[in-house]
């Protein structure tokens, strides 16, 4: 299985509210990458995403932001975590 990692807090709240979860996570100091299943879906949306020109419901994105926040700052000594789940 590939994986599509990024470092990109919003990039990863609007793949996660897009319906794809994370599966891995981990911290490093101040920064946490995010890993995904790559595929060639999550590959063209990350494109929208950077041409601006992506859409996903507000609501679910803002929930996967407090989401995120949460996630990553129930975290606090910096080893690897893993999250199978959605994070909307």
């Amino acid at each position: 299985m590939n994986t599509f990692k990024t470092e990109d807090f919003y990039l990863t709240a609007f793949l996660s509210a897009a319906g794809f979860p994370i599966i891995h996570f981990y911290r490093n100091t101040a920064l946490t990458t995010f890993a995904f299943e790559e595929n060639d879906k999550l590959l063209q949306l990350v494109r929208e995403y950077y041409a601006d020109n992506a859409t996903v419901s507000p609501v679910r994105y803002g929930n996967s932001l407090k989401n995120l926040k949460c996630l990553i700052h129930s975290n606090h000594n910096g080893k690897s975590n893993t999250h199978n789940t959605n994070a909307v």
